[in-house]
């Protein structure tokens, strides 16, 4: 009984982490359309600029601060400078995306090992996962729901030149959008560091795990990640304790099953399919 409690606080403390992603992720990919691959580079930005401050300043208060500052703007300047552009020219489509940010990914964590070689590091870290992860999804629900910036990038992505007539710079609050996704990423990467180390390879593996998660919920559906995240962290972690031979293939089984069954995710609208 012990053993199962511990394995269900585990889940939950992994469940926190992929939610902490996939949020970012459902704001750049499910509201914005954007296919961005590359959102584990900024986990991996974030984790390492965390590590840097805690090293500097021994305090992980600070690294949780100032962490997410680095992806923030390195998203920021993505979205605004390289991936609107393309966009403007017509070079948006989803395979136009992957392609760039799949190789951003691998740049990313080949420059990461460069210059801090492939050692593992860690961050000591209160135990605060789990509380954040609720915290920060009730916020963006209220935000996205409740209040005037989350009804302006709804309705710029449902009418783009209704918005712009409207005098908003749409151009701008988009790329602050996917620079707060990025950030989001960011934090993950600090608060990861007792859960799965810091490595130049960090991003690329979490990232499918994000967008499994992204996809069971519902495209777009905030909701639907942080619920996506506690079905697939809990799968993940009782197939490693209790049937560790199934436990490379679980999290795909699913969504498999769930993509046959409720294509549009769990908690996606009826007819919405990526």
């Amino acid at each position: 009984m012990q053993h199962f409690l511990i394995q269900i606080l585990n889940g939950v403390q992994l469940s926190m982490l992929v939610f902490l992603l996939a949020v970012g992720l459902t704001l750049i990919f499910g509201l914005m359309n954007i296919l961005n691959l590359a959102h584990g580079s900024f986990f991996t930005m974030g984790a390492y600029f965390g590590l840097v401050i805690a090293n500097k300043t021994g305090s992980f208060w600070l690294a949780l601060l100032i962490g997410p500052l680095l992806p923030f703007v390195a998203g920021f300047v993505l979205q605004f400078f390289v991936l609107q552009p393309l966009a403007q020219r017509g070079r948006s489509t989803h395979l136009d995306l992957a392609l760039l940010t799949f190789g951003l990914l691998f740049a990313t964590a080949g420059a990461v090992e460069y210059i801090y070689g492939s050692a593992f590091h860690s961050i000591a870290t209160p135990d605060v996962l789990i509380a954040v992860g609720i915290a920060i999804a009730l916020a963006l629900v209220l935000v996205i729901d409740r209040t005037l910036v989350g009804a302006t990038l709804r309705a710029g992505v449902d009418n783009r030149e209704m918005v712009t007539a409207l005098g908003i710079n749409i151009n701008a609050l988009f790329a602050l959008v996917f620079g707060f996704g990025s950030a989001l990423a960011g934090f993950a990467g600090v608060v990861s560091a007792p859960v799965m180390s810091i490595y130049s390879s960090m991003g690329i593996g979490i990232v499918v795990t994000t967008f499994v998660v992204v996809v069971v919920g519902g495209l777009g559906n905030l909701k639907g990640s942080f619920y996506a995240s506690l079905i697939v962290g809990m799968t993940d972690t009782f197939a490693q304790a209790f049937l560790p031979e199934a436990e490379l293939f679980a999290v795909y089984a699913l969504l498999i099953v769930v993509m046959i069954f409720r294509p549009q995710g769990l908690f996606g609208a009826v007819g919405r399919v990526a």
